[in-house]
């Protein structure tokens, strides 16, 4: 990633060469007609570059090479069979990255994400022992070196156990989590004691099985009554109301970015407050209801 890095900085650091860059690769008709930055601070921009370098890699080292004193990319197979691999597993977890992102996602959702990529991961790493690379594009493109694969099979492993690491607490609650998503199906003996009446009942209400099959999740439990399942419905407040990733502090924070800024000095934190809560509350206030209710509208006449 390093020698990625500096390989494009040297191209686009200095205009010049940056636009005989663009020039040759529109004469090699390549795949794209730049190389992209990395950030830091962009989740999916590492899979980016990577992906893009390694499509115009060919491009890449025939422009270094006719540049006097530039960064030359490594010609020999290990470094490309590295890159290929490194782009393959980065993209896969890209994929993984999006899946995490956007608006009323709850938790249950983003947890079976996480155990897909774990799967995705155990699959790779069943496939690359045995010389499959049906799920490595890229790796099979740069050709795969025999002798590497012990190398690559323990970064995957090293990623199979920062992952269990990190999501441990959701191992313990996958239970409840199966019960929340399949409250109709859920053998009522996998449910603390103290729950398993009202499963009981629910499963048993064709009234209700129907609207679970016909509703999303979250408007089903808007759906169940709560004085026939208060357990249930306590439970399923505390599934809806956790927070799976930073996704709405980070859209709350642009928010205030784009509010508070110094052509309007005279916001203060009150007036920054209500804003806040008007832009990202899902409810629509109803304007001419309330206009209606007042008995004078030019409160200053």
């Amino acid at each position: 990633m390093r020698d990625v890095v500096k390989i494009v900085n040297d191209i686009r650091s200095k205009v010049l060469s940056h636009l005989q860059f663009k020039v040759l690769s529109d004469e090699m008709d390549a795949q794209y007609g730049d190389v992209l930055y990395h950030q830091e601070v962009r989740w999916l921009s590492r899979g980016k570059v990577l992906r893009r370098f390694f499509d115009l890699r060919d491009e890449i080292r025939a422009f270094q090479e006719s540049k006097i004193g530039s960064i030359q990319e490594p010609m020999d197979k290990k470094w490309l069979s590295d890159l290929a691999f490194l782009v393959d597993v980065t993209e896969l977890l890209n994929v993984l990255n999006v899946q995490l992102q956007g608006k009323d996602q709850i938790i249950t959702q983003l947890f079976y994400h996480v155990r897909a990529y774990k799967q995705k991961v155990l699959l790779l790493r069943r496939h690359l022992s045995a010389g499959n690379l049906a799920n490595f594009p890229c790796f099979r493109e740069a050709g795969m070196m025999k002798e590497k694969v012990p190398e690559y099979d323990a970064v995957l492993s090293n990623l199979i156990q920062e992952f269990d690491s990190r999501f441990e607490d959701f191992r313990h609650t996958a239970s409840d989590f199966e019960w929340f998503v399949q409250p109709f199906t859920i053998s009522v003996d996998t449910v603390s004691d103290d729950l398993q009446m009202e499963p009981i009942e629910l499963q048993c209400d064709s009234e209700l099985k129907h609207k679970f099959r016909s509703l999303p999740l979250t408007d089903f439990y808007k759906c169940v009554p709560a004085n026939r399942f208060p357990k249930m419905c306590k439970q399923a407040q505390v599934m809806l109301s956790l927070f799976g990733s930073t996704y709405h502090c980070e859209q709350t924070f642009s928010l205030m970015n784009l509010n508070k800024c110094k052509l309007r000095c005279k916001v203060t934190d009150s007036h920054l407050h209500n804003i806040l809560t008007l832009t990202v509350s899902p409810l629509h206030p109803n304007l001419e209801k309330l206009l209606k209710n007042k008995v004078q509208l030019h409160v200053s006449h």
